[in-house]
């Protein structure tokens, strides 16, 4: 049976295609429009995609999964709607800037009637006619959103038994849910409705501090580790609990701090927040995105000032509270030693390991695409099995995106006009590379899924050239000085870098460093003393692996750094012709594609 999964019309849309309950292909669709996240459109080039990969004309399509229930719009969704605002409407009519504008259940109303399932079929069949796809369009079935995400985890992961915590902003009117599966059943025991939102919460704090929510949560959680040295006097803990109030079985949000409300000077929190904060620190006003300031002479981001640093740390601690607390809750209460993690909430690594150690857990999966890009194999998955077909996909590897041909690869560096040379082994040149200090491109066989560069489209450093991370952040990538990047290692060398190393594979779990990672390759370890690690077995990806096993006899250490193919705000590059134009759009050495070396010395 051939099932065409989508997610689209929110964030992260993307298609995925199962075969008899087989992934054979996943695309963003971000990677093909090159529009970072593509968020609000039809994932039209992913879905051509993954037909073309297949040979597949829409007609051979079965059915088409879609990642959100629609069928809960509008009836559903208004009685949530309406319940929630009459319980808050006392309190939301003071929770306004004095340019009061409109309400909130406006807003709530216009999503209402966004995702209507006539409008969302309508959409779809727009989107597919957009991408050349004609004929009869196949049944579309609606899946709950978070059932999805709970699917695209746990049969991607290697457990027979686990317990499933979904968590984000909100899939119709679930923000949360806690599932334990049992062989091929996973079963719902517990849900949180809108508006108690994890995934609400922390897009809050990022909008806060200047950053862009839903998508620079990960720079909130990286920024927030700087933040831990002062954690014995941080001032936000005791007024950020007031938005997440959390005991030991359950948590809440308050919405009028986040939803209900006014909304002067952010989209995501309300006007009441920006009360409670400057009524702790008057000079903690909301961060403008991109503003500046003056600190020790030198004109820097104002989010690097010790309160706003310490209020990310106040966030990420609260969150990582509230996770443990659920995560424990299905290990004591439903027996379950294994986790599987999914949902955009799931993205934030630093929680997911200490979901790992302090919720007395043994093996943690968390699915590599946790945003609503998941939901796309997810929902497949559920129809796929509806219908019969067995949908275990235990992730090896994610390299299920678009891939290239020597041949195409050589027609288009002859196109543009540049010198390079063919290599028989790519991995020893590319470690030969890598040993004279020089910062490569590293192009090769099928596009990773998910938000991690995992040797697929990849920029490798050599972690004991001098300065690594600063002159990858400076020159290659234009980021924040103070970003951390992942290391990528074999499998063999795990124990020498990594303290009690459980799932490594997708640079999902942050791990403590071992005293060894911290005094010899500092680069890749972060001020809180952890590392987001890849370990790479030679059956996964024997390419990688040989190169990385070659930097090893080289350098003493089988380890490199590892970001992703692009510049700051540019989705992963796809197609050879974009990866030679990011080549040369920054302070790269060389690059490395399928078999071909290119050299700007």
């Amino acid at each position: 049976m051939n099932v065409l999964g989508i997610m689209g019309f929110g964030e992260n849309p993307a298609a995925c295609l199962l075969q008899d309950g087989k992934m054979v292909a996943f695309g963003e669709e971000e990677r093909f429009t090159r529009l970072k996240g593509s968020d609000g459109m039809c994932p039209t080039k992913a879905i051509a995609f993954c037909l073309a990969h297949a040979k597949l004309p829409l007609s051979g399509v079965d059915r088409i999964a879609f990642g959100w229930n629609s069928n809960k719009y509008p009836w559903r969704m208004l009685q949530n709607f309406g319940g929630t605002y009459l319980k808050y409407r006392g309190r939301e009519s003071r929770a306004f800037h004095e340019q009061k504008e409109s309400t909130s259940i406006v807003t709530a109303l216009e999503t209402v009637l966004e995702f209507h399932p006539a409008r969302i079929r309508s959409h779809i069949a727009t989107g597919l006619r957009a991408a050349g796809l004609t004929g009869k369009i196949p049944p579309i079935d609606f899946v709950d959103h978070h059932m999805a995400h709970a699917y695209s985890t746990y049969f991607c992961s290697r457990f027979d038994r686990a317990g499933i915590l979904t968590l984000d902003g909100s899939g119709e009117n679930i923000t949360t849910m806690l599932s334990v599966a049992d062989g091929d059943q996973i079963r719902p025991v517990e849900t949180f409705e809108i508006p108690n939102s994890l995934g609400w919460f922390y897009a809050a704090t990022t909008e806060y501090l200047g950053f862009l929510p839903y998508r620079d949560e990960g720079k909130v959680m990286g920024l927030a580790a700087l933040g831990e040295e002062r954690r014995d006097r941080n001032k936000w803990i005791e007024p950020l609990s007031k938005v997440l109030r959390i005991d030991a079985k359950t948590y809440e949000v308050d919405p009028i701090y986040t939803k209900f409300g006014g909304h002067f000077y952010g989209h995501l929190y309300t006007d009441e927040l920006v009360k409670m904060i400057t009524s702790v620190d008057p000079m903690a006003t909301p961060v403008a995105y991109g503003e500046k300031v003056m600190i020790n002479g030198k004109l820097t981001s104002k989010y690097m000032l010790d309160t706003y640093v310490d209020f990310a740390w106040a966030a990420q601690e609260l969150l990582e509270r509230a996770a443990v607390m659920l995560a424990r809750r299905l290990v004591q209460e439903h027996g379950q030693e294994n986790l599987c993690i999914a949902g955009g909430v799931g993205l934030n690594c630093k929680m997911n390991g200490e979901i790992l150690r302090q919720s007395g857990c043994k093996n943690i999966f968390v699915q590599p695409a946790s945003s609503d890009s998941g939901t796309a194999l997810g929902a497949a998955m559920i129809i796929a099995q509806r219908h019969g077909d067995n949908v275990r996909n235990p992730l090896s590897h994610v390299y299920y995106g678009p891939g290239f041909s020597n041949d195409e690869i050589r027609t288009a560096l002859q196109g543009c006009k540049i010198p390079f040379k063919e290599v028989d082994d790519p991995g020893f040149e590319g470690a030969a590379m890598l040993e004279q200090g020089k910062i490569i491109a590293w192009f090769q066989g099928r596009m990773e899924f998910g938000a991690r560069a995992l040797g697929g489209r990849s920029i490798l450093a050599n972690l004991t050239m001098p300065c690594a991370k600063q002159k990858v952040n400076a020159e290659v990538k234009y980021r924040e000085a103070w970003r951390p990047f992942c290391p990528s290692m074999t499998i063999e060398a795990q124990d020498r870098y990594i303290a009690n190393p459980n799932e490594a594979g997708f640079m999902t779990v942050a791990y403590p460093s071992t005293e060894s990672a911290v005094k010899e390759l500092p680069a890749i370890v972060h001020v809180d003393g952890t590392m987001r690690p890849q370990t790479i077995r030679p059956d996964v990806n024997p390419l990688f692996h040989r190169l990385i096993s070659e930097m090893g006899r080289r350098t003493g250490h089988p380890v490199v750094m590892n970001t992703s193919f692009n510049v700051r705000s540019e989705p992963i590059i796809c197609t050879p012709l974009e990866a030679v134009r990011c080549f040369y759009s920054n302070g790269l050495d060389g690059m490395i594609i399928g078999n071909f070396a290119l050299s700007k010395s």
